[in-house]
């Protein structure tokens, strides 16, 4: 069902996103979103201001490699479906 629109109002975010970066810039992003996520969640979960630095760092190591092993379980299994 789509509809025949001019080329300046058919643009679809999700489909077609604009070329902001080249592609190898965006998984790279997902450091400084990892980091700012745990120093938020550390600075309010925390006593003490001192322990923020040590525990957020763990905290964004964790959950760069949780990431990392999620987008290996889900390639095995996209190539496991594929076949």
């Amino acid at each position: 069902m789509y509809f025949h629109l001019p080329a300046s109002l058919a643009f679809t975010p999700f489909l077609d996103p604009l070329p902001a970066w080249p592609d190898t810039v965006w998984p790279w992003l997902l450091l400084p979103l990892c980091l700012a996520v745990s120093i938020v969640y550390k600075s309010i979960r925390c006593k003490s201001m001192r322990q923020v630095p040590r525990e957020a760092g763990g905290l964004t190591i964790t959950i760069i490699l949780a990431m990392a092993a999620a987008a290996v379980v889900l390639a095995v299994v996209v190539r496991g479906l594929e076949r």
